[in-house]
């Protein structure tokens, strides 16, 4: 009894009529997961290499390979598909119409990759949705959220996806564009009981005092960065801003520069120095008074 007799007719056909793609769409898969594979073990091995850019190299490389088995696939069962296309109009134009947000995410994700709007490890806020890339596929993207507001600059321990198709109806935010070090504000509201120049001249010598460590690392990023990307950057020395916000308070608005990481540490130490020498537990006067 022979093999083809084993097996129903229908696949006897089957096999007949496409061994030979299948075959071949067998081989292609297995040698794109043999490829895969041996480079990122070989990335894996490398630990001279930040692990972000390691990250960065293997969700590349896997979205590369997707894309090139898709096209292998469309390759090699062409004049199948072309049949199909051809003899299944009306069923395509709705399978489109069913499939509209798969095709917005695939879209989406074609922009991005199109314009660099953002890549793995950058921090960006689209909508509502705000925190630091850590996956990236072709209909998706992952993030570790931070918040919980937006003047928050701590992970709050939550991952979020969110479809690609968004980045064709919002705009992305991307907080860390300018690199190693980045410009960020800290905004004060204070009552007027509080002598405007007194606070402004205060928080000057904090901010200089905090910050002084990195501003000539920040210069020489902003000026590597207007060579590079001939484009103007704003001074990264501290920069202390008045803004009227009501007849019962002001605002102070500190801009300075310093390394995407240190935000938080930073910005809390800006404030609490602020904060305790603005508004002291104890009155200079009554101090006095108690010692006597």
């Amino acid at each position: 009894m022979t093999g083809d007799a084993l097996m129903p007719a229908w696949l006897v056909s089957l096999m007949h009529s496409y061994g030979s793609d299948f075959f071949r769409s067998a081989v292609l898969v297995v040698v794109l997961l043999l490829v895969y594979g041996s480079i990122v073990r070989t990335i894996a091995a490398n630990p001279r290499v930040p692990v972000d850019t390691r990250r960065r190299w293997m969700i590349n490389i896997r979205n590369a390979l997707i894309i090139i088995g898709l096209a292998g696939f469309v390759t090699i069962w062409a004049r199948e598909l072309q049949t199909i296309a051809l003899s299944m109009v009306a069923f395509t134009a709705a399978l489109v119409v069913a499939t509209k947000e798969l095709l917005m995410c695939l879209g989406g994700g074609l922009v991005r990759s199109m314009s660099g709007s953002y890549e793995l490890g950058d921090i960006i806020e689209i909508g509502t949705i705000r925190g630091r890339v850590m996956d990236i596929t072709m209909l998706s993207t992952t993030i570790i959220e931070i918040g919980p507001r937006h003047d928050a600059h701590q992970a709050t321990g939550r991952s979020l996806n969110f479809p690609n198709s968004l980045l064709l109806t919002q705009a992305v935010a991307r907080e860390n564009f300018t690199g190693d070090y980045v410009m960020h504000i800290i905004t004060i509201p204070l009552p007027y009981s509080v002598r405007p120049a007194r606070a402004e001249r205060l928080l000057q010598e904090i901010a200089n005092e905090i910050c002084a460590p990195h501003l000539e690392g920040a210069r020489a990023h902003m000026a590597m960065l207007e060579s590079k990307l001939l484009m103007d950057t704003p001074s990264v020395e501290p920069r202390i801003s008045l803004q009227p916000a009501s007849e019962k308070e002001y605002r102070l608005i500190a801009r300075i520069a310093l390394p995407p990481r240190e935000r938080q540490r930073i910005e809390q130490a800006i404030l609490r120095r602020f904060m305790f020498e603005c508004f002291p537990e104890t009155e200079p006067h009554t101090a006095a008074s108690a010692a006597d």
